[in-house]
């Protein structure tokens, strides 16, 4: 057999031999999953016309204006600068966009069912 043949052969076997990665993570990498799929949200009629999507729920920066019309994917809550007359700081992260939009001005079920962090890094 020639020295071509016999890798040919034999690398197949090597390649499967190896495996890429371990099939059952560690219990730590799984708790630190963010869900799959985002909350789809819009805006709620108290915040018609169009309101603003921020580069940091302290920062006021706006980066995009949102309309009405607008629906968007909500990944996660972070706690922010308070807003609104009741203070409310609650804000939604927003990675199709990357900015933060603040929490009352989306219709009452985005926020169910994902995380809430004191750090809003947590959601980037």
């Amino acid at each position: 057999m020639k020295p071509t043949n016999a890798i040919l052969f034999l690398l197949p076997l090597v390649a499967t031999a190896v495996p890429l990665s371990s099939p059952n993570p560690g219990a730590e990498a799984v708790a630190e999953l963010l869900p799959r799929a985002d909350a789809t949200c819009y805006l709620n009629s108290d915040a018609l016309p169009s309101q603003g999507c921020d580069t940091t729920p302290f920062s006021g920066s706006r980066k995009r204006t949102v309309t009405g019309g607008d629906r968007f994917g909500v990944r996660c809550t972070a706690r922010g600068k308070p807003f609104g007359s009741q203070g409310y700081t609650k804000w939604d992260w927003v990675p199709g966009w990357g900015c933060w939009i603040w929490a009352g001005w989306t219709q009452s079920t985005c926020e169910n069912g994902l995380p809430y962090y004191d750090d809003y890094k947590r959601c980037l």
